[in-house]
């Protein structure tokens, strides 16, 4: 568990602005949890009850998020591959180029490959861990109500706004990584 663990402790250690990553999922999952709370769904207009099975929407919307967190998975991992196997000299010019958009890790500076790499592991390890939460969802819809249900989908609104935060900041690193300087 603890060499599980260590690709989030390094990333978290590491990284300048944490604060920021977490603000930017949080502020999503805060506007889908008072949006939940706050706005009436459609209803029928003879009764006035709300006619939105909401049990039936988060069914449906943990599915949806099971499938789509494993294809990212996959995905995360395939970039792993890619980047430990490469044979591009623009590896090993990242290997060698120290990183300033991180804090020293034990004393001694990362290079971009590892600012890269870390990225990528920590990125796969909150991708499983919400796909352990999204699979304990499916029983806790067995005995828990509607309130319940919003605050659900506000956390997993939380996790997937930070899950494509880091993505795209690894694919956008990636990419710089691969390309050729011109002239």
């Amino acid at each position: 568990m603890q060499l599980i663990l260590a690709a989030a402790r390094d990333y978290y250690s590491t990284r300048k602005k944490i604060w920021l990553k977490i603000l930017v999922a949080t502020i999503p999952a805060i506007i889908v949890g008072l949006c939940l709370m706050f706005i009436s769904f459609k209803s029928n207009a003879t009764t006035g009850k709300v006619i939105v099975d909401l049990g039936g929407l988060f069914k449906d919307f943990i599915n949806v998020q099971i499938g789509a967190i494993a294809i990212l998975v996959s995905f995360s991992v395939a970039m792993i591959t890619i980047l430990v196997s490469a044979d591009n000299p623009n590896i090993e010019k990242l290997k060698e180029t120290l990183s300033t958009e991180c804090k020293p890790r034990n004393g001694e500076a990362l290079n971009l490959f590892q600012v890269l790499l870390s990225n990528i592991t920590y990125n796969v390890l909150i991708e499983v861990l919400y796909l352990v939460f999204l699979i304990i969802c499916i029983f806790l819809q067995l005995y828990v109500g509607n309130n319940i249900y919003k605050w659900l989908m506000s956390i997993s609104m939380f996790f997937i706004v930070h899950i494509l935060h880091i993505l795209l900041e690894s694919v956008g690193q990636m990419y710089l990584t691969f390309w050729k300087k011109i002239g």
